[in-house]
């Protein structure tokens, strides 16, 4: 007969090996669960991709600062994403707490701020591919294009906002792109193929968050949609 103790103990060795042996196949399978996962995304993605005209969608852009003091600034208002020729146009326009427009078409961007009536205008130049990575995130963008532009890595099925959503992670190929924008989150609506949710982390740890609601897909866009009217007196800055 065993004594207690050491049949008590070869259990114990028994359970331990069994979980272990459970645990080595959740952690072998996960990669292959993870490789199919990402792969439906990016067929989403692609699939959204080509039949891709506009949207629409309000937005929350949540910024917020880690270092030196930790600060949070929310804003809220509108998107517009419009793709044509192939070439694709995107304005936000902030309405609360103050108002503030910005629109990138042609590859010049403008910043529109009432309050200080005052219009920056910024020539994007030799880094427009780089810009147009960014814009095309869940709005537009290819799975194929995302994987051009990006280390893509799945990290889960997410809710956001109530929508079942699939969770990415991106880190920049591009070592320029990397200095500024090391990673970005990504939340893909698996229903709609598009983006619900963006977190876009900076270097020095800050972050923003993009949050869109009410997307409406290739509806027509209003003519003026990517226009600033500006106030008499508001003074243009080229940079």
């Amino acid at each position: 007969m065993i004594p207690f103790r050491m049949a008590s103990s070869r259990r114990h060795l028994a359970q331990a090996a069994v979980l272990a042996g459970v645990f080595a196949l959740a952690v072998a399978a996960r990669p292959a669960f993870a490789a199919d996962d990402l792969d439906k995304v990016l067929a989403k993605l692609d699939a959204s991709a080509a039949k891709f005209k506009s949207a629409q969608a309000q937005i929350v852009w949540d910024n917020v600062q880690t270092k030196p003091i930790e600060d949070d600034e929310k804003q809220t208002g509108t998107a517009l994403f419009e793709r044509k020729d192939g070439q694709m146009k995107v304005a936000v326009h902030l309405k609360t707490p103050v108002e503030k427009d910005m629109v990138y078409a042609d590859g010049i961007g403008k910043l529109y701020e009432a309050r200080l009536k005052q219009v920056q205008v910024f020539k994007v130049g030799d880094k427009r591919s780089e810009l147009d990575a960014f814009l095309t995130l869940g709005f537009g963008g290819s799975g194929k294009d995302l994987q051009k532009n990006w280390i893509v890595t799945d990290e889960g099925a997410e809710q956001v906002n109530g929508v079942a959503s699939e969770k990415l992670q991106l880190i920049p190929r591009d070592p320029s792109v990397a200095k500024t924008a090391p990673k970005v989150l990504l939340w893909i609506d698996m229903d709609k193929g598009i983006a619900v949710k963006q977190q876009r982390f900076a270097s020095d740890a800050s972050y923003v968050i993009f949050s869109y609601s009410e997307v409406r897909l290739n509806s027509k866009i209003p003519d003026d949609a990517f226009d600033i009217k500006t106030a008499p007196g508001t003074q243009t800055i080229n940079h």
